[in-house]
């Protein structure tokens, strides 16, 4: 009956799922306002979903792997895309936060995400996936895992599978990109003792070259200049000239850039 006031009204699911994701993000202590967390999902639709199309990735042609989904942004936006997609990252409190942000956006159903402690070894089956993304993680893994963590992405992919890395902070560039700290990808790591904490550096791109030789070819071709206008709009007349020496050198602008960005493919 409509005037019955013991039938207590539905709570809205989705603001059930908005509160689980805003607990899950207080819980891991941060801020669900944070661009980083509950704005994540927006950049990477603008960011991500234009990017993978200027490198003719199409993530609802095959199995998909994000390897460090953190929140689980690139996840859902390629879910969103179509795909078949399992997110996995080494940090529980992550995977509670991507499995809330799935909710919130509808998509529980439509993308699995997993904890992997060990991602050097991963509960995947040989050739499982037909493209494995990283993006912003690479430069997380300690060097020393680096080789068997490839060796793993490697393993799970089908053979000519592809391997997409982007927003990767690199060694070499000034500024380290997520920090926004000047000059401390130069410093070396007895600096860290002497400050007392560890400082976030980027990822070496001739550590990754070394990595991966043998393992898988670079295929990024145009992708890195289809990608910058695809995201940003034109070309800027620096830009431009980055990408030509860059090319003219013989070495694809992605390895050279603030961020690495290589499309790969196994061998």
């Amino acid at each position: 009956m409509s005037g019955d006031k013991s039938i207590k009204p539905q709570p809205d699911l989705q603001s059930v799922a908005q509160n689980r994701f805003e607990k899950a993000i207080r819980a891991a202590g941060f801020d669900p306002e944070n661009k980083w967390m509950g704005g994540y999902f927006d950049y990477e639709w603008t960011h991500l979903r234009p990017l993978l199309g200027a490198y003719d990735l199409v993530p609802s042609s095959g199995r998909v792997l994000e390897f460090g989904c953190n929140v689980g942004a690139s996840s859902l936006v390629m879910a969103a895309m179509g795909g078949d997609v399992t997110g996995i990252d080494v940090d529980a409190s992550m995977i509670e936060i991507a499995s809330a942000n799935a909710e919130r956006h509808g998509m529980a159903n439509k993308v699995v995400i997993t904890h992997v402690a060990d991602t050097r070894d991963q509960p995947f089956d040989n050739d499982s996936f037909d493209l494995v993304l990283a993006n912003s993680v690479l430069e997380y893994v300690q060097s020393d895992e680096l080789p068997a963590v490839i060796r793993e992405i490697y393993r799970v992919l089908k053979p000519g599978g592809q391997f997409f890395i982007c927003g990767t902070a690199s060694r070499i560039a000034p500024k380290e990109i997520h920090s926004g700290r000047w000059f401390v990808n130069y410093l070396p790591r007895a600096f860290d003792r002497l400050m007392g904490k560890n400082l976030q550096r980027g990822l070496s791109p001739f550590l990754l070259a070394r990595t991966i030789h043998g393992y898988f070819t670079d295929i990024s071709s145009v992708g890195w200049r289809k990608g910058r206008v695809a995201v940003h709009g034109n070309l800027s007349f620096s830009m431009r000239m980055f990408d030509w020496v860059w090319h003219a050198i013989g070495v694809g602008p992605g390895w050279a850039s603030s961020h690495i960005e290589l499309l790969l493919r196994k061998n």
